[in-house]
């Protein structure tokens, strides 16, 4: 009987690691409507994973998951049977061999804050903003009306069974698509909320297109330089199939332009109606002038544009068209100030020379996902304009001013990326780079009481002379003035061709040089900063080199700081700056910043008024997501309007200091993080089977009880 129960003991000790195995996690989907995955992945009855998935991480905490197939956008829901599975250590990987889309993972019981993964908020389709918000639903290309342009994050990287509904109908055509950009024309619909749906999965509806009365135009790249005829005949001979062609006239003197006899863009442009659309198709190359005398390759001047009526100037979604070039037109477009109401999409826009722009807009104009360069300008003015209530959204500036054979010291100090004078304007989703501008965006420094009404959030501003925002002129007690959600980094570079040291290099500076404020504020809240102060490199003497420079030309102006991250590197000679608030401000007001700076500076104030002194543990010099542990995560303090962060990701309360709320993993290989969606070769075949192993084995185990009991009562 000895051997009976040793073996008896054997067998209960392998049937319990059996069953142990198999009970430490398991993955399901959610019963939220999603679409079903693809059979042989999720099964039924229960919907469990196939049976290639496995085990948990020890800990019992996070959730080791593999599975050679991915399933379809879908919910996962993880739950563990030795204790909760906290979300924040449930995340997502792409496959190696296949495109997949982003999942959501929740938890069962999950314990504390979830603000440290992905969850089910951090994968649903977003729209952020679209390129136009009304215009005509027939005409143009295969009589589908408007070309539209939606910009946010989680689409997917592909289209497949995803869709876009205009009030609840199905839009005509999709152009482009991709995980945050899509492109489609309308069709048919009726005006309403635009909504993007994933893997049954459905975005906001916040976002509406309006159908409007209006007649779209074609340009092509073919050229054409026969002489205009009249407006209804060329408008009787356009077409997506026959569009208009522009001349080839290569002459760089402006004078010998003419409209009436060459074919500009000003002469198409001429016969449009207010409502109308002019749509640039792939391969446009026009860097000549269009004849008007205004240096520019067009010049919108229609003075009965209202804002029921916008023109539009766009390229089709995904085509690239260009006007201006350096050494030809000195503006791709400028607006003469007579048409306001104009919009400008996806266009790529080139400045040249002295008082040289890529876009040069008017008031109530909206400029969305172009790109603009002006790699040889200088001058009192900006690579990309703006004025009174305009909307810029999605554009990126580069290239500014860097022609190093044209100006081997950059720009002047007048000269920047952006240049904005106005009130009530949106500047955000922007990206500012590659510029030896002076400011990344200016607002117009003149001695007038200032602007107001007006935000500038979640840009990320880089490789800028002086300052990423300069607030020179503004008037916060008559509107507001926020800045917010940005990403600033290697900023305050080097000096200004004709200025000196003493000119402040920092991420944001509030000059405040009007003169006749009232009492107001100027929030500057939830920014992440980086490396603002690079001239401190080559002047480590210089007394305006730090991240927030504050000026006392407006006393009435306080300038509040809060939740803002600000790490400076270690720079020659910053032990005697002060490399966080400098320009002597005396209104400043703020909390829960956080700062750092890698070789301490001689004096922390005032900044510790207004924060601590601490490592924010950014990802690396060049990803400023937080790690995990960072003491940035959820240490900030609500903040009126505040709902997004930079990713587009839902913010808690409290939220998180700085730009970004939800962290990356600290390490690739880290325990922690859940691999969903392994290369099919780089599973173990064992690995991947051995769920069935551990079950087989506890079935014989049992059987193998059962028999011994037998034996020993017989």
């Amino acid at each position: 009987m000895g051997r009976f129960k040793y073996l008896l003991f054997v067998a209960i000790y392998i049937a319990l690691l059996g069953v142990e195995r198999n009970a430490h996690a398991s993955v399901t989907p959610a019963s939220d409507g999603m679409s079903p995955a693809p059979a042989g992945v999720i099964g039924s009855p229960g919907n469990s994973l196939a049976s290639n998935a496995f085990a948990a991480h020890p800990s019992d905490r996070s959730l080791m998951v593999r599975y050679t197939v991915l399933p379809d956008a879908g919910s996962l829901v993880a739950t563990g049977a030795a204790g909760p599975i906290a979300a924040s250590n449930v995340v997502t990987r792409k496959s190696g061999t296949s495109a997949v889309r982003a999942k959501n993972a929740t938890a069962n019981a999950a314990p504390g804050s979830a603000s440290n993964g992905a969850t089910s908020a951090s994968s649903d389709p977003l729209i952020l903003y679209t390129d136009i918000i009304s215009g005509p639903n027939s005409g143009g290309e295969r009589n589908n009306g408007s070309y539209l342009t939606i910009f946010g994050t989680h689409f997917g990287a592909s289209q497949a069974e995803s869709t876009v509904t205009i009030g609840g109908q199905a839009v005509a055509q999709y152009i482009l698509w991709s995980d945050t950009k899509i492109g489609v024309q309308v069709g048919h619909i009726a005006s309403g909320p635009i909504v993007v749906t994933v893997g049954g999965l459905v975005s906001n509806a916040d976002k509406t297109f309006t159908v409007r009365p209006g007649h779209i135009y074609y340009i092509g790249p073919s050229a054409d330089n026969s002489a205009p005829t009249s407006c209804p005949t060329m408008i009787s001979r356009n077409s997506y199939s026959t569009p208009w062609g522009l001349t080839n006239y290569a002459s760089k003197v402006e004078g010998n332009y003419n409209s009436s006899t060459m074919r500009t863009p000003w002469v198409y442009y001429n016969c449009m109606s207010p409502g109308d659309t002019l749509v640039f198709l792939n391969g446009v190359d026009y860097p000549y002038f269009d004849g008007r005398g205004w240096h520019s390759s067009l010049t919108p001047d229609n003075g009965s544009v209202t804002a029921t009526a916008f023109m539009t100037i766009m390229a089709r979604p995904g085509a690239t068209a260009t006007l201006g070039g350096e050494g030809w037109a000195m503006v791709g477009i400028r607006n003469t100030g007579t048409s306001t109401y104009t919009v400008y999409s996806g266009l790529t826009l080139i400045g040249s020379g002295d008082g040289g722009q890529g876009l040069s807009p008017d008031a109530n104009d909206r400029f969305v996902g172009n790109t603009i360069m002006c790699p040889s300008c200088l001058g009192q003015a900006g690579a990309m304009g703006g004025a009174t209530g305009d909307i810029a959204l999605g554009n990126v500036v580069t290239n500014v001013s860097n022609d190093r054979a044209v100006l081997p010291d950059g720009a002047n100090k007048q000269y920047h990326a952006v240049y904005f004078q106005g009130n009530n304007f949106e500047f955000a989703w922007n990206r500012i780079s590659k510029t030896a501008a002076y400011n990344g965006i200016q607002l117009n420094e003149d001695g007038s009481k200032g602007f107001y009404n007006f935000s500038i959030h979640d840009n990320d501003i880089a490789d800028v002379y002086g300052s990423g925002i300069n607030l020179s002129d503004i008037d916060p007690s008559s509107g507001y003035a926020r800045v917010y959600n940005n990403i600033i980094h290697h900023t305050g570079v080097n000096i200004a061709s004709e200025g000196d040291g003493n000119d402040p290099h920092s991420c944001i500076a509030v000059k405040g040089y009007g003169s006749s404020t009232a009492v107001g504020t100027v929030e500057i809240y939830n920014n992440t900063m980086y490396d603002c102060s690079s001239y401190l490199n080559i002047n480590p003497g210089t007394s305006s080199a730090c991240a927030v420079s504050i000026f006392t030309g407006q006393p009435n102006v306080t300038t509040k700081l809060v939740n803002n991250i600000v790490y400076q590197p270690a720079y020659a000679g910053s032990a005697r700056q002060n490399v966080f608030i400098c320009g002597g401000g005396r209104s400043i007001s703020g909390s829960n910043n956080l700062w750092y700076s890698e070789r301490p500076s001689w004096s922390t104030a005032p900044a510790t008024s207004y924060g601590t002194v601490r490592n924010p543990r950014f990802v690396s010099a060049t990803d400023y997501h937080l790690q995990s542990g960072s003491p940035a995560l959820g240490a900030g303090i609500a903040f009126g309007g505040l709902t997004r962060d930079f990713d587009g990701m839902l913010r808690p309360k409290p939220p998180a200091i700085g730009a970004y709320e939800f962290s990356k993993s600290d390490s690739a290989a880290s325990a922690s993080l859940a691999e969903i969606a392994d290369a099919p070769n780089a599973v173990d075949p064992f690995s991947a089977h051995r769920r069935i192993v551990f079950l087989s084995i506890s079935l014989v185990s049992l059987i193998f009880i059962g028999i011994a009991w037998s034996r020993k009562h017989s």
